[in-house]
């Protein structure tokens, strides 16, 4: 369980329940996954009462625009996620306070200075913490070093660039990155700093690692250190004037920007009288459930469990946590979320080059087959089992449809026919998607036992699957199905989704969420979860789990 330096709680008996302000709706914090979540829940609720507790001095901030706004090519103004006044036209009240206790078995969270706030449904969102330097290191207080995480610290940055000469990058994955590519926009010099032998050794293989430190060394003005940690900052008269690595270098800068990476801030997983189960954040169901009924978890502080490893982990982009909270916000507004999270995915834009990473590409087994491409000047790595994707690793001049790779791989469809494509980085989804749209409506039309028919599906949609109870009339109007018979149990039928909506990951426009079921769900704990749903286009047998140590077959395919 991820712990936190605590405050002392004090005694919760000193306020009386009787006396507490409450809502129907609690949400503590306002990040884009709090906030994305009182809206949806308003969506469906019109005349709930929602509040928001956020110890934010500020708006919700667009994160992902925040090295824009340090480019200058963003102002202030430009960064806010949602219009200004939105909360307030909205009807959801915004209260500065810090959540300190979460009583559970009462249902009332206690706030700083005795207050109290009572709920009947309650989401954290409280977002992580930036791990930053060790707290023994020498020179880590000096002014001239900082974290970068939230918008203080980035408007710190914008200040200081303009009398910056050189600056020292510490950290070895996506942030890092981008920091120091900004930079670089800047004309700054920068020292980047990389623990370990490769760039982000988790999800690059090392081919693709030395591509990207390649690039990142052509565009000029950055001196990259691999295996290299700091090991103390020198100062003059309290500003920073280096900093002193491991093999005793001392490299000249102004600036120490440290990106080594978050955790979640689930302090408040300890902080409550039933505590909630935690493990590199806290743990969730597909529905953001925790283990206890009526709380919910979203965001950057939520585990969920990896349908490839079975293990539980946060996913801390932007995409995830508004999808999360537009689940989270339907779930305590009363509607049934059957959204399947899937594997991971991150795509990030490195001047020209561009990098996406898809589920596992390093996965190793006997049964596991990689396929290499290095052609136009690009590099991609596929990572297979019994001919269903399972890993993609995409660098070169132009990026993959993400959404539509991760679908693949979520599904489990083949990809015998379409492997030449993603190989040469050619892809094109929306051909291969209107396909299997054609095909799965060739098979309602003509229907096999247990199948719905559903006559003439409207263009640009895609299939979506929706478990209905025993008995209960599908989420389907009148004009799209007929049905002679009540359905079998736990026969799944499918709902009409714009494709449109699913392949813009960051405009907002997220896949609508299916309709609720009539029994209005029973929540779970996550040990308990129910498989996530499959549609048609899916094969009825699981992906197999991959094996962690074994030999690997690899193909380099030049076709």
């Amino acid at each position: 369980m991820s712990r936190q330096a605590t405050v002392p709680i004090p005694p919760y008996t000193r306020i009386g329940r009787p006396h507490l302000d409450s809502a129907n709706i609690v949400i503590i914090g306002n990040g884009i996954a709090g906030v994305t979540a009182a809206l949806e829940a308003r969506r469906y609720a019109p005349n709930t009462r929602i509040v928001i507790i956020t110890e934010q001095i500020h708006p919700t901030i667009n994160t992902p625009a925040l090295k824009q706004f340090v480019l200058g090519k963003l102002e202030r103004d430009q960064l806010l996620a949602y219009p200004a006044g939105k909360e307030r036209a909205e009807r959801i009240h915004v209260v500065t306070a810090r959540v300190e206790y979460i009583h559970a078995q009462q249902k009332f969270v206690e706030l700083d200075g005795g207050r109290g706030f009572g709920y009947e449904e309650l989401l954290i969102a409280t977002g992580s913490t930036p791990r930053g330097f060790p707290s023994h290191l020498p020179g880590r207080n000096f002014d001239g070093v900082l974290t970068l995480h939230r918008l203080q610290d980035y408007l710190d940055l914008r200040r200081r660039l303009h009398e910056l000469r050189e600056a020292a990058v510490v950290g070895g994955g996506p942030h890092a990155i981008e920091t120091v590519m900004a930079l670089l926009q800047r004309g700054i010099h920068v020292h980047w700093l990389i623990r370990s032998a490769t760039f982000m050794p988790h999800v690059l293989d090392q081919h693709a690692s030395e591509t990207v430190i390649a690039r990142v060394r052509r565009a000029g003005g950055a001196s990259v250190y691999m295996e290299t940690e700091a090991v103390g900052i020198m100062g003059r008269v309290g500003m920073v004037a280096g900093i002193v690595t491991k093999q005793k270098q001392l490299l000249p800068c102004q600036l120490v920007l440290t990106c080594t990476g978050t955790q979640p801030a689930c302090v408040l997983a300890e902080h409550c009288d039933t505590p909630l189960h935690c493990e590199h954040g806290i743990l969730v169901d597909d529905q953001l459930r925790t283990s206890i009924p009526n709380i919910y978890a979203a965001g950057d502080v939520a585990a969920l469990q990896n349908p490839q490893t079975g293990t539980y982990e946060t996913r801390p982009q932007w995409y995830a946590a508004v999808l999360q909270g537009r689940i989270a916000g339907a779930m305590m507004a009363g509607r049934e979320a059957t959204e399947s999270f899937g594997v991971q995915w991150h795509a990030t834009q490195l001047g020209e080059l561009s990098m996406l990473t898809v589920g596992n590409p390093l996965a190793t087994g006997n049964d596991v087959t990689e396929l290499v491409d290095t052609s136009q000047g690009g590099y991609r790595r596929m990572t297979l089992v019994d001919n269903r994707l399972i890993g993609y690793l995409s660098l070169g001049a132009t990026q993959p449809d993400s959404l539509a790779i991760k679908r693949i791989i979520d599904e489990g469809l083949a990809v015998r026919d379409i492997t030449k494509a993603l190989l040469k980085g050619n892809f094109d989804a929306r051909k291969y998607l209107s396909q299997l749209r054609s095909r799965a409506a060739h098979s309602i039309l003509m229907p096999q036992k247990g199948h719905v028919a559903v006559p003439n599906p409207p263009s640009q949609v895609r299939l979506l699957p929706v478990t209905g109870p025993l008995g209960a009339t599908p989420s389907l109007t009148q004009e799209q199905a007929h049905y002679t018979e009540p359905l079998p149990a736990r026969v799944q039928v499918s709902a009409y989704v714009n494709l449109d909506e699913e392949m813009s990951p960051f405009t907002g426009n997220l896949p609508t969420l299916s309709k609720p079921s009539a029994s209005g769900g029973v929540p779970r704990s996550p040990s308990k979860r129910r498989s996530a749903p499959r549609n048609l286009w899916s094969y009825s047998n699981k992906m197999p789990t991959v094996a962690p140590e074994r030999n690997t077959k690899e193909e380099v395919l030049d076709v």
